[in-house]
């Protein structure tokens, strides 16, 4: 029985689901390095691409238990997140929603609606703010974007870069400030 159930999870694995507890399995592209806490009632309707990355607090959804009360029934629909997307901080999901390629949820965001590859979306419904090459075309003339060490390419991998190269990474960025003064 046990090597059945191996052969099982090797299947899964195999097919992209990511086994995060006994109870919830997904599908999800290379990149398995993320925060978000993914629907435990009905994962196996949550599809996730490759280079996924999310902040902590960020949720997945699959399902609505808000008519369960009235009716009795659950709303349950599949959610799709595409390739190279970024879910902020506390960010939320909703159960249907698509998510094209290419896109940044911001923090705190409630993604409602289905959203199209190349956006970046913020709010309460996540509205539309800009393109993804707007948003950085913004921050390059803000001078807010900094290169990271090359060891947190380890990131990609599903790993974590090294405490130290985090610690340069802020006191380089620090140091920087202080200049622009």
């Amino acid at each position: 029985m046990l090597y059945v159930k191996r052969i099982i999870l090797s299947v899964l694995k195999l097919l992209g689901y990511q086994k995060k507890n006994k109870k919830t399995e997904y599908k999800i592209g290379n990149l398995k390095h993320h925060n978000a806490r993914i629907d435990a009632l009905t994962p196996r309707l949550i599809e996730i691409g490759d280079d996924f990355v999310s902040a902590p607090g960020a949720i997945v959804l699959s399902h609505d238990a808000s008519p369960f009360q009235h009716i009795g029934k659950y709303r349950v629909e599949k959610t799709k997140i595409g390739n190279r997307v970024f879910l902020g901080a506390n960010s939320v999901v909703l159960a249907g929603v698509t998510i094209g390629d290419n896109v940044i949820v911001g923090a705190g965001a409630v993604v409602t609606k289905s959203v199209e590859s190349g956006s970046v979306v913020a709010g309460n419904p996540a509205k539309v703010i800009c393109t993804i090459n707007e948003y950085f075309v913004k921050c390059e003339s803000r001078s807010v974007l900094y290169k990271a060490p090359i060891d947190f390419d380890i990131m990609k991998q599903d790993g974590r870069p090294s405490a130290k190269s985090v610690v340069k990474f802020q006191e380089d960025i620090i140091k920087r400030m202080n200049n622009e003064r």
